[in-house]
């Protein structure tokens, strides 16, 4: 977990350098496939073999309602995990659309004036709390700043930046931006 931890330090720390000029494709891609393959380890624990996604989403979430973007990144993290796709796999497969359009989320949600800690995508702080495996230590699974915690502060000071990389994605994925 720590070689882990420091990897993705080493990724942000480059990430940050870059970000005072332009974000470029590649680094945007990198940014959002490090975050699906961080998101698939941190939810692997609610995974079983011949789990169906639905009993995966209940196990996860309870009674917890994800939006559209909270489903698509358990719906990702579900199809590598059933397939035992490893870390790296998921690194170079990951075409970044899942945390893209989570990203896009909780923008929309900053410029409605909410600060969003990355629960709303998955159905609020307080209806995760209850669910069974949300009571693990450290970092919730659901708590998805907190596992993006090496570049999160640059995500929120780089608001203009993550446009960029949702602008990106969004053209590789055809996906109209309004």
């Amino acid at each position: 977990m720590k070689k882990l931890l420091l990897a993705v330090a080493l990724n942000c720390c480059y990430f940050l350098g870059t970000a005072q000029t332009k974000i470029s494709a590649d680094e945007a891609k990198n940014i959002c496939t490090n975050v699906m393959a961080n998101f698939t380890d941190r939810v692997a624990f609610a995974y079983t073999k011949g789990l169906t996604l639905d009993q995966f989403k209940t196990k996860l979430c309870g009674r917890a309602v994800p939006v559209n973007a909270g489903n698509g990144m358990i719906e990702t993290a579900y199809g590598y995990l059933s397939k035992g796709i490893s870390r790296s796999q998921i690194i170079k497969e990951n075409n970044g659309v899942a945390v893209a359009s989570a990203f896009k989320f909780l923008s929309e949600q900053h410029n409605k004036g909410i600060n969003p800690d990355g629960t709303e995508l998955f159905g609020g702080k307080g209806s995760l709390e209850s669910a069974p495996v949300a009571r693990d230590a450290g970092c919730k699974w659901y708590q998805f700043w907190c596992l993006v915690e090496n570049f999160a502060n640059w995500v929120v000071a780089n608001w203009s930046v993550i446009q960029e990389i949702i602008t990106f994605i969004a053209g590789m994925a055809g996906i109209a931006i309004p």
